[in-house]
């Protein structure tokens, strides 16, 4: 019989996961502290993130496939990210246990901040960056490894500033990400940390829901013209989150 606590999860996983695959951010931010009041601790949280994340990210991305937000021509940016991205994830996981945590996440805050305004203004680069792309991957999946977040904002809004499709830098977002999750999870398993609990049903399952609904989501902002701002409203309110976090402590 599921308790209240679980229930409230299962729900929060529900909503992070809606999100993130319609606009390509917000699971882990989301999540992360919903599992920790539950009591859960950072050891089965963080785990119990990326093995959820791992799901709905592969489901979300079959379905970005399926509305065609993702197609052939973006496979090459899809690379783009996903390996620098992954490459970095073991260093942010090293540089966990030596670099002060305020440390990144106020250059993380700052940096979601900055990109957000830039959406919002409408200011973006007049060609594609592809160097500048590789550079914004490698640090969103540095973030991944050292703090848990802070990939899906920096990824998809840097896309976007880059000059690539909103429509496809939200499936990129979803998509580039799976490998570092698994990264992510071995990391675990390999220092015999990845344990299958229940919560992890209770927010799977209910993640991949959400995540066969959420693309279809970002086609309908897309064909309205909303998503750019949407976008950049939901990255500008993480990174001042984040922020405001650091300064009240």
């Amino acid at each position: 019989m599921l308790d209240l606590f679980t229930l409230c999860v299962s729900a929060a996983a529900f909503i992070a996961a809606l999100i993130d695959t319609s606009l390509g951010m917000c699971y882990g931010t989301i999540l992360a502290p919903i599992l920790l009041i539950a009591g859960y601790p950072p050891g089965v949280t963080v785990p119990t993130i990326l093995f959820s994340q791992l799901i709905v990210d592969i489901a979300g991305g079959l379905t970005h496939v399926k509305v065609k937000n993702f197609t052939k021509k973006d496979v090459k940016t899809a690379l783009l990210v996903a390996i620098p991205a992954t490459v970095l994830v073991p260093l942010g996981v090293f540089l966990n246990i030596s670099l002060p945590v305020i440390v990144t996440k106020t250059y993380v805050g700052l940096l979601v901040t900055t990109l957000g305004l830039l959406l919002l203004l409408g200011i973006s680069f007049k060609k594609r960056s592809s160097s500048g792309l590789l550079l914004i991957s490698g640090i969103a999946g540095f973030n991944k490894g050292f703090i848990g977040g802070g990939f899906g904002p920096v990824v998809v809004s840097g896309q976007v500033v880059f000059n690539y499709n909103d429509r496809s830098s939200v499936s990129i977002g979803d998509i580039a990400e799976i490998p570092v999750c698994i990264v992510g999870l071995l990391a675990f398993a390999l220092q015999g940390k990845l344990t299958f609990l229940p919560i992890y049903l209770a927010v799977t399952i209910p993640a991949l829901i959400a995540a066969l609904i959420g693309p279809h989501i970002t086609l309908a902002f897309s064909r309205k013209g909303l998503l750019r701002s949407i976008i950049g409203v939901t990255t500008l309110l993480l990174g001042i989150t984040t922020l405001m976090k650091i300064i009240l402590g």
